[in-house]
């Protein structure tokens, strides 16, 4: 199994992914169309948790996963660092209803499921902040600057156009006083991570 390479699992941990797979695999609502095992743990599991292997600080306090869709990366995470509070953010009733049920059958107390838009959402402040191909980063910035917490951080789950993106984003990011690195793995997936962080705060980054 391929995730074993990147970190140290325990069985429970293993058996919960194992779990979250069948239920994809098993599900009437079609939430992936990677079906196959070895793609699965390759292109969502792997995808989700790949760059806290090395940067394992970013993730801290509150987590918001932005449009978690099928619960990546919210729930892999969830398994992963179960000493988090993680909460799964998306605006269809039918891909909440999945992530509640799929989260009671994992037995996750660290994972709430909430159906809104997250422009909607009040009274709320998160310290990391998620996404995986949900919006452009100056709309996710935009979108998500007021459930901010002070400190917080923003991962985007992006691919190379991100450059582009974060071209467009430049008055913006320039604007709230946030600024970003990028993470590029080729292998074993073709991903790149943007972190924007608060400029001058780079401590959770090292």
């Amino acid at each position: 199994m391929i995730i074993k390479d990147y970190y140290d699992f325990t069985d429970k941990k293993l058996d919960l992914i194992e779990k979250f797979y069948q239920i994809h695999l098993n599900a009437t609502l079609n939430l992936t169309r990677i079906k196959d095992r070895e793609d699965f743990y390759r292109k969502h599991v792997l995808d989700s948790f790949l760059l806290f292997t090395k940067h394992e600080k970013i993730l801290q306090g509150r987590v918001a996963d932005i449009g978690t869709g099928g619960g990546f990366p919210g729930v892999i995470l969830a398994i992963m660092y179960p000493e988090l509070k993680f909460s799964l953010i998306d605006s269809v009733a039918k891909k909440c209803k999945f992530l509640e049920d799929a989260v009671a059958e994992l037995g996750l107390e660290n994972v709430e499921v909430i159906t809104s838009r997250c422009e909607n959402i009040r009274n709320r402040k998160f310290e990391t902040i998620l996404s995986r191909g949900v919006a452009k980063v100056d709309q996710m910035i935009n979108f998500t600057i007021k459930l901010a917490d002070k400190d917080c951080i923003w991962v985007l789950y992006k691919g190379q156009q991100v450059r582009d993106e974060l071209f467009d984003a430049k008055v913006s990011l320039i604007n709230k006083k946030l600024e970003y690195i990028n993470v590029r793995y080729e292998t074993p997936i073709q991903r790149t991570y943007t972190i924007i962080n608060r400029s001058g705060d780079a401590g959770r980054l090292r």
